[in-house]
């Protein structure tokens, strides 16, 4: 199926690892120039060595979290057709929450947006399905997700004639080095419990959580706007209206 997003610019925050490594993958498959961030050169070499060569990637060490340098980075980039904030701290702590995956976040999308001049343009942000979810270990991450949604929501009707904005959001990712990887490691029963009560007896790979992403940005997805897509094998066991 061809998404028609050869030659277009794609932005991608954290995308050396992950589900933003192979974000920036299936974009760039799809003949797109791809132009990702990260803070951290060793990890920018390490998925830049596993790519082939003919693929239009840009890495760019940048702290999402200045202002300054983002904005920097997106003004050396030019016009942007599609936007993926991936960023997250991960964390339970509330003032880096609200610093890393609120304040900078919102700044983000605001600086990106400024240059997205065509009229299919579209945004998608990476969520988690924690945003529904009460869980006082992670009370921090799951009401700055859930605030975020809310203002994806805004803005797809602020910018409906232009803009798409729409969430993906992912439940529980496998991938070396990840969190779960880490679980795995370290609470293996608990880990194969999760496993057994899950309905499709696996956790998500991020290039599953990567092509929906994709697919939701592109010209062929052009009447979804406003949307919250869970991507959970079904593990979600309330029925959404």
């Amino acid at each position: 199926m061809d998404l028609r997003l050869e030659g277009r610019t794609v932005v991608v925050t954290g995308g050396s690892k992950g589900i933003g490594a192979s974000i920036v993958k299936c974009f760039a498959e799809e003949g797109c120039q791809v132009h990702f961030c990260a803070r951290s050169q060793s990890s920018i070499d390490s998925f830049m060595n596993e790519l082939p060569p003919n693929l239009l990637v840009f890495p760019s060490i940048v702290d999402i979290r200045s202002n300054d340098s983002f904005s920097k980075w997106i003004d050396s980039i030019g016009d942007i057709d599609i936007f993926i904030p991936n960023v997250s701290a991960l964390s339970g702590d509330w003032s880096e929450t609200i610093d890393t995956d609120l304040r900078s976040t919102v700044y983000n999308i605001d600086k990106v947006t400024d240059k997205m001049s065509s009229s299919d343009s579209a945004v998608t942000y990476i969520g988690s399905t924690s945003a529904g979810v009460a869980d006082h270990r992670a009370d921090a991450y799951s009401c700055v997700k859930a605030a975020l949604i809310h203002h994806i929501k805004s803005m797809s009707v602020k910018f409906a004639q232009k803009i798409r904005f729409n969430t993906i959001s992912p439940s529980s990712t496998l991938f070396p080095g990840g969190g779960w990887d880490s679980y795995r490691i370290d609470h293996p029963s608990l880990f194969q419990n999760k496993i057994d009560h899950h309905p499709m007896k696996r956790l998500a790979s991020p290039e599953e959580i990567a092509r929906l992403v994709v697919f939701i940005s592109s010209p062929l997805s052009s009447y979804v706007n406003g949307e919250v897509i869970h991507i959970d094998g079904g593990e979600r066991n309330h029925v959404a209206l």
